[in-house]
């Protein structure tokens, strides 16, 4: 087994913080600017959901990625999986 449930586990505080980190930054931002008037706070919401989106496609990505480099792992076929990963 390449890796372990507890090698897993250890994969997910990360995650779970980027997250965190990416909502109070975009909270942060809203508050800050929650002065200036509600034209401000609709721009810096539409760029924080445009930040979200583009988070989002490259999450997919590398999530797609992964998946087919972890099939030709499971195959045992670790060339065409360090050429996948590439």
């Amino acid at each position: 087994m390449l890796f372990t449930n507890k090698d897993l586990k250890k994969l997910i505080i990360p995650l779970v913080l980027e997250q965190a980190l990416a909502i109070t930054v975009g909270m942060a931002d809203t508050m800050m600017i929650s002065s200036v008037g509600e034209a401000a706070v609709s721009g810096v919401s539409l760029v924080d959901m445009l930040n979200n989106l583009i988070i989002s496609v490259l999450a997919a990505l590398a999530t797609g990625g992964s998946v087919v480099t972890s099939q030709f792992l499971g195959a045992g076929r670790e060339g065409e999986a360090c050429r996948s990963a590439r």
